[in-house]
């Protein structure tokens, strides 16, 4: 026992207590008790206290009114007598049905806002009745009357534990949360004083339902309500101490959530017919598949998801395939059910990828933790990306020209929003660098034009990530300055073709096949 004792009066306060309508466990709260094995063998540390004599159950009348009527503070929720097996198997039910293959959780609960009242109303009853005990040693109700929802925790939820076969994380650090919610039938006729005691909170908040969205009663308004509160205003609306209740509080609905797990790898795209993400257009879908979906719909199945959210180091327009390393990309699977992969089964899941689709590929597909997903957006502008262009030209080009291009480093460029994506985007001028550029004439053009007058060559071009590659070749009517057309000499150049050859991102990590 931490507590019992430290009180001059805790015998007296304990009877006292259960005359009211305390139950045990209630008692050893308000006692300041704090050893969490005081609460699960509660019978056992009454008695070693002397708080308590063993009794035969037929005792006398007093103690069958206790054993069968709520607490007058916890409703019965701390009651093993009343309800705590039956509420303890059905969130064992839903979680077992959930089907989550962590190996520990958290338990959190929710209660109804009567719990708060009842707690408050008899804290100043026994301020009252017990000044030397609680008032004169200046205690506070929330520094030292122990949480009923600790309580529940420390003998509640190890049965739960023991039930789905994984740990209780009291560190509330596990990426698994079972939250349970509790009701009570007499909440919404007991928390009504509140619109008398405290008009000017609870008034404003029902004449503006909207705003608070119908939620009247929270516990952060009534917790500041109630600090704010004088005990002889209080008392004039809520019975101290508070009465019996007619019905014990119940067991409402469990809800299962797990932290996201994230997937991170690289892709190539080979197809100059796939978005990036899914192209819905005023609810109406422009292609049957994107690359998110190739990709994410075999993660979201093997781990069971409930949705997903897909992120990449830039995006390439639908023309536009992207080639080399590939690019790099995340998946954050949200709720997964099933979090336990090995490496080996993840080289399988990029296996099934690359052979469900010709259109992408996937390469060193992995877990990573949350912390790592800075990478992907750190120095999103000053990453180098790597790209192969082939451009075709109506006009003659001066001789040397194209050799000329390789020269030049560093070239900065001013491009306002292209007209191709103004509808999405905000109008802005932006300064991008173009790092290096060669280019050279395409043996036999004529397979691809039959036009003998054109010229067409390949661009290969570094520039800084957000260059719109496009603009620069065709000048975008004068948005892009300067443009490719006017480096070579102010002539009319457009773009054919565009590959992504390198997103110089060394992340993720290359994975080693063969180490698995």
């Amino acid at each position: 026992m931490a507590a019992i004792g430290l009180i001059s009066e805790s015998h007296a306060v304990y009877e006292y207590l259960r005359s009211l309508g305390c139950c045990q466990r209630c008692c050893l709260r308000y006692l300041g008790e704090r050893d969490s094995n005081s609460y699960s063998c509660v019978e056992a540390t009454l008695m070693k206290a002397g708080m308590e004599k063993e009794r035969d159950c037929d005792s006398g009348p007093e103690r069958k009114f206790f054993k069968y009527n709520p607490c007058i503070v916890c409703l019965g929720l701390l009651q093993e007598e009343l309800s705590v097996d039956d509420v303890v198997q059905k969130i064992v039910d839903g979680v077992l049905k959930a089907s989550y293959d962590c190996d520990n959780f958290t338990c959190a609960l929710s209660l109804p806002i009567s719990f708060q009242l009842r707690a408050h109303s008899l804290w100043l009853h026994l301020v009252d009745k017990f000044p030397l005990s609680f008032e004169l040693q200046e205690l506070r109700q929330e520094t030292y009357v122990i949480s009923l929802k600790e309580v529940w925790k420390w003998t509640v939820a190890p049965l739960i534990a023991k039930a789905i076969n994984k740990e209780i994380d009291s560190g509330m650090k596990s990426d698994f949360f079972v939250g349970v919610n509790m009701v009570y039938s007499g909440d919404e006729d007991e928390c009504s004083c509140l619109l008398e005691m405290h008009a000017d909170i609870f008034m404003i908040r029902k004449t503006q339902k909207r705003k608070y969205h119908g939620n009247l009663y929270t516990r952060k308004a009534v917790d500041l309500a109630l600090q704010t509160t004088e005990a002889a205003h209080f008392k004039q609306f809520f019975p101290s101490p508070p009465p019996i209740p007619t019905s014990s509080v119940t067991f409402d609905n469990i809800t299962c959530t797990h932290n996201s797990l994230f997937i991170a790898g690289r892709y190539n795209k080979f197809s100059r017919t796939l978005s990036q993400t899914p192209w819905v257009i005023d609810g109406e879908r422009r292609m049957e598949s994107s690359v998110q979906e190739i990709i994410s719909d075999s993660l979201q199945k093997a781990s069971r998801a409930e949705g997903i959210k897909f992120s990449a180091s830039g995006r390439e327009d639908v023309d536009v395939r992207t080639l080399g390393r590939g690019r790099p990309f995340v998946c954050e699977l949200l709720n997964p059910h099933r979090i336990k992969f090995t490496a080996e089964q993840v080289q399988s899941l990029q296996t099934d990828i690359n052979k469900n689709s010709k259109e992408v590929s996937v390469r060193d597909l992995q877990i990573i933790q949350k912390d790592q997903l800075m990478n992907l957006k750190a120095g999103e502008e000053r990453k180098i990306k790597h790209y192969l262009a082939l451009c075709i030209c109506l006009d003659a080009i001066k001789p040397g020209s194209l050799e000329q291009l390789g020269s030049i480093k560093d070239l900065t460029l001013s491009q306002k929003t292209p007209v191709r994506v103004l509808h999405r985007r905000p109008l802005a001028t932006r300064s991008r660098t173009v790092h290096s550029m060669k280019a050279w004439l395409l043996e036999n053009p004529t397979k691809l034009c039959k036009n003998e007058n054109v010229t067409m060559f390949k661009l290969d071009i570094k520039t800084q990530a957000g260059t719109y590659i496009k603009e620069f070749v065709h000048g975008d009517f004068g948005r892009t300055q300067p443009s490719l057309g006017q480096l070579l000499g102010g002539v009319c150049v457009d773009i054919l073709a565009l590959d992504v050859q390198d997103i110089e991102l060394d992340w993720p990590p290359v994975i080693n096949c063969a180490q698995g």
